[in-house]
């Protein structure tokens, strides 16, 4: 308890006295975590309204003429009882055709009500491209149903918008990991080179080399951890003061809630990621000053 102690105190008497290198750390690593932060929240938030619009998506099932409608919306409900089922009979149909084309409806004003078949609309939360086809398949035993439209083409479009979204953001993080990496090791190089001649007077007396690198890499943590902390409380903040107008000026988002942006899992793995930044930057600045000659 007494090392751990000690290298600590090693570690928090480096910082107070380099405080411009420790500043230009933090504020390195406070930019790469937020950077990464805003592009996972918006990521997570894609996907939370991506997963509510396919719920938008309606399985429509088209019904035979002189089917019973509200026989197969009973039979719908059974097999889809997550789902929010709407019975369309014909007469409505046309109605909602006609207000769609807005003054162009007129050249419908020759068909009658029942031109178009009755149908069935089952609608089911977070629905995925796989849920739609099996859905449809199940849907397709409905007594007098002669026609299933799945929507599975909107929905993999959906799903695949999202996926082609995190794997840029993936290649993303990969380099802005790499590039602050090597800008914060060349900052904590200045410090670790300021500190040569002590770490050669501690490899002369028999230091090891983890005593020598212990406080240096704990400095990297505790830099990584700050820089990422901040990063994280400007992300809560900015979450909780736009998220309010957003969900005002977009209906599609009233759904989302801070946590959906923002969740617990994110926050923990960007100060993680601070964390091994400023760790993996103090192990380069430090690689080549353990190796000096007579170390």
């Amino acid at each position: 308890m007494h090392r751990v102690t000690h290298v600590f105190r090693r570690a928090a008497d480096a910082l107070l006295r380099a405080p411009f290198v420790t500043a230009v750390a933090v504020g390195t690593i406070f930019v790469a975590v937020l950077l990464t932060g805003a592009l996972a929240a918006t990521l997570a938030a894609g996907g939370k309204l991506v997963g509510g619009w396919a719920g938008e998506v309606p399985v429509s099932v088209f019904l035979s003429p002189g089917a019973d409608l509200e026989g197969a919306g009973a039979a719908a409900r059974a097999m889809a009882p997550d789902g929010v089922v709407v019975t369309v009979p014909s007469a409505e149909a046309m109605r909602r055709l006609r207000a769609s084309l807005g003054p162009q409806g007129r050249v419908l004003d020759g068909l009658g009500d029942d031109a178009l078949p009755a149908s069935v609309e089952v609608r089911v939360p977070t629905l995925t491209h796989a849920r739609a086809l099996a859905l449809a398949a199940r849907l397709m035993e409905i007594p007098g149903a002669a026609e299933v439209d799945d929507g599975a083409v909107w929905v993999a479009r959906l799903e695949e918008l999202v996926e082609r979204g995190r794997q840029v953001g993936f290649v993303l993080l990969a380099i802005l990991g790499a590039a602050t990496a090597i800008l914060v090791s060349n900052t904590l190089k200045l410090a670790v080179y300021a500190r040569r001649d002590e770490i050669d007077i501690m490899k002369l007396v028999g230091a090891t080399d983890l005593y020598v690198a212990a406080p240096i890499l704990l400095e990297g943590v505790l830099q990584g951890l700050a820089g990422a902390g901040l990063a994280v409380a400007t992300l809560a903040a900015a979450n909780w003061a736009l998220l309010p107008r957003i969900r005002a000026a977009l209906p599609l988002a009233s759904r989302l809630a801070p946590g959906d942006v923002l969740p617990g899992r994110l926050v923990v793995a960007l100060v993680l990621a601070g964390a091994l930044l400023g760790l993996v930057a103090s192990a380069i600045a430090l690689r080549r000053f353990l190796r000096r000659p007579g170390g």
